[in-house]
Order: structure tokens, then C-alpha cells, then sequence
């Protein structure tokens, strides 16, 4: 608001509150724009019938040289706030509403209260019908197939300071005809915080729609949530429960990509999360349910979720480290270093010599390497280490 004062006061110096005219020239109609004639000076008399003479030019339609009236009288030294109501008053006819808004929000801090008030209204008004004409211009635009253009349209409005609740519903309506879902949701997330019985029902269609896609695209067809459902803890409810029927059924991918659009749209619940992780162990991915599980963990504040996952963790610990040793051996074969990767994998077994999968690995890398007889060879491997280790252990204690 500063700003605009200093940049009126920079135009019209003299544009300042000066209660001898302005409180003489009290409106005379409902459109405020008609000053009085009571205890008048010369000076004042001229202004007011330059402020009639302004109006009247303006009301038959000669909105250009109301305004042009106005800006030359302005030019020549005549002051008063009524002056510039009318000359933004043209400007809002001529379709220079950002202008005629940096008046009235100039004399909505004048001394006249009325006029303060008046402004203040017209300002609301004003920016109201900035808002209308961006959102029939662009629900013309997005209506006839050009949504690119139409985000265009409320980019630039945005960028003006022109936005309200209707221009962001429609801009992620239009984000919805861009495959641009997320976004839109975001949205509707954000309205329904300030008109939750206007905006939920929207929400809660277009969530319903991007998680029953997903589901779709896995071959899975949704049976606990709809578009019926009236909060949003039901619809996270009914994602649970479906999570909870894809695991039982063993469709671990689906059940994958139903968490991740739930938690990418805005859902929070830890045990989307715990569920995925299971998922995930379903899969053998252990590493990546550790991962998963130690991103989310400190951001839960539900002591049974937060026990759950510290469980989980303590139970992953031995297949992590399984997994880990068995990606380093895929990655030293991967590169060529054949020897390296069996060193790795014969020490791993002395380590567990319980665990099947450092076994199988070891196999399948002497197979590769054409050893006729792998489970023998990886025997003689194991025991050639431990009499190594042995040995060693010995001289040292020596």
C-alpha cells in the first residue's frame, strides 16, 4: 500500500487528504460520485462543477474525455480525493482496472471515512470483475480444447495478483484435463481447508479417481473405497483396508503403487507406510523397506505406528545385511572381477553359513564361471576359508 501512495503522491503531488473540499463534496447519489454544494469557497464552487461536468461526460458515455477532464484539471493544480474516485472510476470503464484499483486503495486510507469505505468497496468490486473475466476467459478457452492456453490465462492473472477461490478451482480443473492430477488435488486440498462443505466432495471425487486408476493399470479392481464416501479419514479408511486385501491376496505391486499415489496426493497415515513396507519384504526388497521406514519413522507421532515400524526395523536387520552383501557380489561380477565377488561370498557363508541365499549366489556364480559340480565346489570353498581363518587364529594366539 506504501508503494502505491508514493507512486500517486509522485504523479499528483497534490493528491492528499484535504478535509476543506473533499468533506465539502459529499455524495449526492447511490454510484457516490456527485458532490455537494454546501459551504462552498470559489476554489471549491469551480471544483464542483468540474466534478459535474465530469460525471456528466462520463454518464453519456464519453468516458474519454470524462477522464481527460479530469487529468488536465488534475494537471493544472486542482485537489481533491473526489477527483480521483472519478478519474478511477474511468479507468475501471476502460477496462484499467489495475489502475483504477491503485486509487481507491490510495483513498481508501484518505481522511474521508466515507470515501475510505466507498473505496475500499470498489476495490472489492473491481477486483471481483478482474477475477469474472479470467475465469470466462478461461473456462472458454479449456472449454473449446485449448487447456494449455487457459493455464496461460490464469498464469498471468496470478502473476497480476488476480486470484480467488473460483479461479483456483477452475485452474485445477483445468490441471485435471492436463493429466496433471496431483496438482489438482493440492488444490482442492488447500480450498477445502477454508470450505470444507464446497470443496470435499470435489476432493474426495478426484482422490477416488486417481487411486482407482492406479489400481486399475495393476489389474486389480478397487472394493473399499468409492466416490460415495463423505470425509476424507473415510476414503483413508478405505485405502487401508484395501491395502490390507492386496497383501492378503499377494498383489504386492498394486499395493505398492496404491500407497504411493495415496501419500503423493496428501494422505499421511503411517500405516500406508508400514503397509508398503510390508509390500516391499513381500518382494525381498529389504533395503528398501529399511529405507522407507527410517524416512518416515521420525515424522510419526502415533506411539503403536511408531512401535510397529521400530519392530519392523529391529526384524530387517539380518536380511539387510544379506541383501546388501549379495548386491555388492552382483556388482564386483557385474564389473568383471569374478574372483572378488566368490571371495565376498565364501567369507559372507562363514559369517552365516545358515543362510541359504549366500549359498545359492555362491552356486550360481561357479556355475557361471563353469564349475560342473557348484554345490561341491562351493563346499570345499567354505572349508578351504575356515581352515585359513584357523590357521590364522592360531598363530595369533601364539
Amino acid at each position: 500500500m506504501a508503494a502505491r501512495r508514493d507512486w500517486l503522491l509522485g504523479r499528483f503531488p497534490w493528491a492528499r487528504s484535504r478535509s476543506s473540499v473533499d468533506c465539502a463534496a459529499a455524495e449526492c447519489n447511490e454510484s457516490s460520485d456527485c458532490a455537494s454544494e454546501s459551504s462552498l469557497t470559489e476554489r471549491d464552487s469551480h471544483l464542483m462543477d468540474v466534478l459535474r461536468e465530469v460525471i456528466a461526460l462520463r454518464q453519456a458515455g464519453d468516458v474519454q474525455a470524462s477522464l481527460a477532464l479530469v487529468d488536465r484539471s488534475l494537471a493544472e493544480g486542482m485537489s481533491s480525493n473526489y477527483l480521483l474516485d472519478n478519474r478511477a472510476r474511468a479507468l475501471a470503464q476502460l477496462n484499467r482496472e489495475n489502475e483504477a484499483i491503485q486509487i481507491w486503495e490510495f483513498l481508501s486510507e484518505c481522511g474521508d471515512l466515507e470515501l475510505q469505505e466507498k473505496s475500499k468497496r470498489l476495490v472489492k468490486l473491481a477486483r471481483q470483475q478482474q477475477c469474472r473475466f479470467v475465469l470466462q476467459h478461461s473456462v472458454y478457452l479449456s472449454h473449446n480444447g485449448h487447456a494449455h492456453e487457459a493455464l496461460a490465462v490464469l498464469d498471468r492473472a496470478q502473476a497480476g495478483g488476480i486470484e480467488n477461490d473460483m479461479l483456483l478451482d477452475n485452474r485445477a480443473r483445468i490441471f485435471v484435463q492436463l493429466n496433471r492430477h496431483i496438482e489438482a488435488i493440492s488444490i482442492w486440498k488447500k480450498l477445502s481447508q477454508s470450505d470444507p462443505k464446497k470443496y470435499n466432495a470435489i476432493l474426495i471425487n478426484q482422490l477416488v479417481g486417481a487411486l482407482q486408476l492406479i489400481c486399475r493399470s495393476q489389474g486389480w479392481n478397487v472394493q473399499y473405497f468409492n466416490r460415495d464416501l463423505e470425509t476424507l479419514d473415510a476414503l483413508e479408511k478405505g485405502v487401508l483396508k484395501e491395502c490390507e486385501l492386496l497383501r492378503k491376496r499377494g498383489y504386492a505391486q498394486p499395493l505398492i503403487q496404491l500407497v504411493d499415489k495415496a501419500l503423493e496426493s496428501g494422505f499421511e497415515s503411517p500405516w500406508l507406510v508400514i503397509a508398503k513396507a510390508n509390500a516391499l519384504i513381500e518382494l525381498e526388497k529389504f533395503v528398501d523397506a529399511q529405507n522407507l521406514l527410517n524416512h518416515f519413522k521420525d515424522s510419526v507421532h502415533e506411539q503403536h505406528a511408531l512401535a510397529a515400524m521400530e519392530q519392523m526395523l529391529d526384524a530387517l536387520s539380518g536380511d539387510v545385511e544379506v541383501e546388501l552383501v549379495v548386491r555388492a557380489a552382483v556388482r564386483l561380477k557385474a564389473k568383471g572381477d569374478l574372483d572378488a565377488a566368490q571371495d565376498l561370498l565364501v567369507k559372507a557363508l562363514l559369517q552365516n553359513h545358515s543362510c541359504v541365499v549366500y549359498e545359492e549366489t555362491l552356486q550360481q556364480l561357479l556355475v557361471e564361471r563353469g564349475e560342473k559340480n557348484p554345490a561341491l565346489q562351493a563346499f570345499e570353498l567354505f572349508l578351504g576359508e575356515a581352515e585359513k581363518m584357523q590357521t590364522a587364529a592360531l598363530i595369533s594366539g601364539q
